[in-house]
């Protein structure tokens, strides 16, 4: 009878907690309480649709690649010079040998030369675009397709503008017909689709003007006998690189390029790609905000379970009413947020698909983070729910039940209790500092970087506590409102802690997220150099700025005129490749970055774009090197002196004697890539380094309209532009869309947060106010203390914010190679002074209202 009159009891337990939670649940401040649940929620929803929006699916990356058909295969190792007319129509002859009718023999040329200046190369594919092929990526807006030789369509006619019955000047002086203009919804530049035969056509001795000019065959097919398919284009490579002289081995590497449809996979979510900016917040801003609610609500909670103990009703029952009624009204506000971010994101979606002009993303698994977000607050409402309940027991015991040291037997057991909660919380702490210590020696990339952000937030939501009552001991208590703010935060500080943690995790997310954004731009623009300094032109083979330019490239250069009068001088770099592709290179110890030689002093300040100064011009001269002060080890002083290695591809060859060295400022050029610095050609000489015969000219003190007038001259006579280098400002970098829409909602996620729990804190501390009018201060007074408060608490956040952001930058651009760590300290700036301006208005508007009340 004894188990079934526990169950009996435990089962009335029950629902008496249950129809207290009913009562207790009407309670409007706990209904407030949650709008932070709410947001949360929100926030959660709607960047699920919206990152789900900026990642391509499997199949939308197969028809942007495959278009209608479900299978492709490609060999990267042939290049079809121009004016082959053998391979396509062999190719589509054994296609049909073979019985494979619904294909398609794509030509692909990315060296596609526009006439304009600067040099501008685009992609050509020539296909049957009659039929359709890319239905779901191209869409014709003017004029028809291509269905001959020398006639293309022009994608995105926005970027080169053009409109059909025009001709179109590629490679020099060939004319194309643009028969019309289409949208790509895959790209914002042009490429352009050429019809049937029009790479044949192109006069084969293109290639002496433009060495590179190929194009790469792919086949696509509707899938059916993948293997007669691989079988015919691996015997049409086979005939032929037979023709040419080559030896095949197209067999294997053309099965090893097969493509299905059905085995595509996405682009990678940008969920998984910023776990910085959505998989961590996600997870703790919801965490938080049903923490916040049971800090909230903390005081009336200790009091309303006191009340139901005394009333009878056992502490275990009145914690289990009291927090069924907050996670009902939590699961609420979770579910309304959830109801709310789906019309949000569908609003973002429409906006961001219209912005972009590319094809959204389609929208799945929404169930996923809802039920996520579900289970996560009912997880972290049971936990506070037990934590509520053991801290109710300290009251449990009877005054007269006292141990030998006067203390109630009820407080022992509570002390122990939280020395023991204290103690795990610590040592978890010291777990997740080690994991971050251990995780950030292996952080090689921006992902990892993100995730390291979030383990950094772990631990230091761990240590929150410790570092509440620090900051309780540094705020100064200069009078009578500051010592009454302090010691109320104190005797509330669960409620200060909880605030103090979602803050913290906010500030943290939204500024760490914009300095690693800032850290990747600023990265991106300083791998961005242009070729040349303005003023410059380097004329070099097109393939390669280390080899020297052809003849024809020098009197097409020459011809204009615009050279003659100019300083000219060769850069001739120590290191030659004979027919043979072997290499043989000078290098400092250690590196594997070559140098480059001029004749003179002067021609170094001319290259360099300044004087040389006293020390740097006598090592020069006297047989020393020049180190690029930005390259890794550049010496430092003038007493500095390394020896050089020569080598042969992998082996070492020799050693020069030790040369004085010293460290000079060179602009970030692109023809200084991969050198580590220069000589004198007499120095290289006496050293017998490798050497060419000839190398690269450079020609300064131009007028940067002269050198795009001898470029295009080169274009017109059918050279590569690039041969002819000149100065062209780097673009800046740009962030992706789904980084930039990341950054906004986590701006506007702190700010809408930051106004709802300061609000919900000083409703929370009305009775506080109270107390303190009865007790004869003036209301100024009490609001002064609320401000100071809250002031407190987004400071405390900020510095532990700023802990959370700049960690993790710091050690990405530490730990790889060529990163630059960026803090947008303008924008930093100017978020904290929002949202310091946020909460002063929130604070402000809730204590009027509540003034307002009093008097009432």
């Amino acid at each position: 009878m004894k188990p079934r009159s526990a169950e009996a009891a435990a089962g009335q337990q029950l629902r008496l907690a249950f129809r207290l939670a009913r009562r207790l649940g009407r309670s409007r401040a706990l209904v407030r309480s949650t709008l932070t649940v709410f947001v949360a929620a929100v926030f959660v929803m709607a960047m699920f649709i919206v990152l789900k929006t900026l990642s391509l699916s499997g199949a939308q990356v197969a028809d942007r690649d495959m278009g209608r058909f479900d299978a492709s295969v490609g060999y990267g190792s042939i290049q079809l010079p121009p004016g082959d007319d053998t391979f396509a129509p062999e190719l589509r002859e054994r296609l049909q040998q073979a019985g494979i009718t619904d294909a398609l023999v794509m030509l692909s040329a990315f060296d596609v030369q526009l006439d304009t200046t600067p040099a501008r190369n685009v992609t050509m594919f020539e296909a049957d675009w009659s039929s359709n092929p890319y239905p779901r990526r191209y869409d014709l807006q003017s004029g028809r397709w291509p269905t001959g030789p020398g006639e293309v369509v022009v994608t995105e006619p926005q970027d080169v503008r053009t409109a059909p019955g025009r001709e179109l000047t590629v490679l020099g002086d060939v004319r194309l017909k643009v028969v019309g203009t289409a949208d790509d919804r895959n790209a914002s530049t042009t490429n352009l689709l050429a019809g049937p035969g029009t790479w044949a056509a192109l006069d084969e001795n293109l290639v002496e003007g433009f060495p590179i000019l190929a194009t790469q065959p792919l086949l696509l097919w509707s899938g059916a006998e993948p293997k007669s398919a691989i079988t015919a284009f691996s015997a049409a490579i086979r005939d032929w690189e037979k023709e040419q002289n080559r030896k095949s081995e197209s067999d294997i590497a053309v099965a090893n390029t097969l493509s299905l449809r059905e085995e595509g996979s996405g682009e990678g979510f940008w969920i998984e790609k910023t776990p910085a900016g959505y998989t961590v917040p996600a997870l703790l801003v919801p965490l938080g905000a049903v923490l916040l609610v049971f800090g909230l609500n903390d005081r009336r909670f200790r009091r309303t379970a006191g009340s139901l103990t005394s009333l009878g009703i056992s502490r275990r029952t009145a914690a289990a009413g009291l927090t069924l009624a907050t996670l009902a009204w939590s699961l609420i506000a979770a579910t309304a947020g959830a109801a709310a971010g789906l019309g949000v994101g569908a609003a973002a979606r429409l906006l961001v698909s219209h912005l972009r002009e590319r094809p959204a993303g389609p929208i799945d698994g929404l169930a996923d983070p809802a039920l996520r977000l579900l289970i996560l607050i009912v997880l972290t409402s049971l936990f506070a729910g037990l934590a509520l309940a053991r801290d109710d027991r300290r009251h449990a015991a009877a005054p007269a039940n006292r141990d030998k040291t006067g203390r109630s037997t009820g407080d022992v057991a509570t002390t122990k209790t939280s020395r023991r909660i204290r103690d795990t919380r610590q040592v978890l702490a010291v777990i997740a500092w080690c994991a971050t210590a251990v995780y950030a020696v292996r952080v090689d990339s921006p992902a990892m970087a993100m995730t390291l952000t979030g383990l950094v937030t772990v631990a230091v939501l761990l240590v929150i506590p410790e570092a509440f009552a620090l900051s309780l001991k540094v705020i100064p208590e200069k009078g009578p409102r500051s010592r009454l703010a302090r010691r109320q935060l104190a005797a509330d500080s669960r409620r200060a802690s909880a605030s103090l943690a979602v803050l913290t995790v906010l500030f943290g997310a939204s500024l760490g997220f914009l300095a690693l954004l800032d850290t990747l731009l600023r990265t991106a623009d300083t791998q961005r150099h242009p070729d040349v300094l303005s003023g410059q032109i380097l004329l070099a083979d097109s393939t390669s700025d280390r080899f020297a330019p052809t003849k024809s490239v020098l009197r097409a250069a020459e011809a204009t005129g615009l050279l003659d009068g100019h300083p000219r001088f060769e850069i001739t770099p120590a290191y030659t490749m004979d027919s043979d592709n072997v290499t043989r290179s000078a290098t400092r110890p250690g590196s594997d970055t070559i140098f480059l030689t001029v004749k003179s002093p002067a021609d170094a300040e001319r290259l360099l774009g300044h004087s040389l100064g006293r020390e740097q011009l006598a090592t020069l001269t006297e047989g020393g090197l020049l180190i690029w002060s930005d390259a890794p080890g550049a010496p430092e002083g003038t007493s500095a002196r390394t020896s050089l290695v020569v080598h042969q591809d992998d082996k070492t060859l020799g050693r020069t004697p030790e040369l004085p060295m010293v460290a000079v400022d060179a602009a970030p050029t692109q023809w200084r890539a991969g050198s580590d610095g220069i000589m004198l050609r007499s120095t290289a000489s006496e050293l017998r380094l490798p050497m060419p015969p000839q190398g690269p000219i450079m020609i300064t003190g131009l007028a940067d309209t002269q050198t795009e007038a001898v470029q295009q001259a080169l274009i017109t006579s059918g050279h590569d532009g690039r041969a002819a280098r000149i100065y062209v400002p780097p673009e800046p970098a740009v962030a992706p869309a789904a980084l930039l829409a990341t950054a906004v909602a986590l701006v506007l996620l702190v700010l809408t947060t930051v106004l709802t729990a300061i609000r919900g804190q000083i409703r929370t501390l009305r009775g506080y106010m109270v107390g303190l009018t009865a007790l004869g201060l003036p209301p100024a007074w009490t609001r002064r203390i609320l401000l100071y408060q809250q002031a407190a608490l987004i400071a405390v956040s900020t510095l532990l914010g700023l802990v959370i952001a700049l960690l993790p930058t710091v050690i990405i651009a530490n730990r790889i190679s060529g990163f630059v760590l960026s803090v947008p300290w303008a924008q930093l700036t100017t978020l904290l002074a929002a949202i310091y301006l946020a909460a002063l208005l929130a604070a402000a508007r809730s204590l009027i209202r509540l003034r307002e009340q009093r008097e009432s």
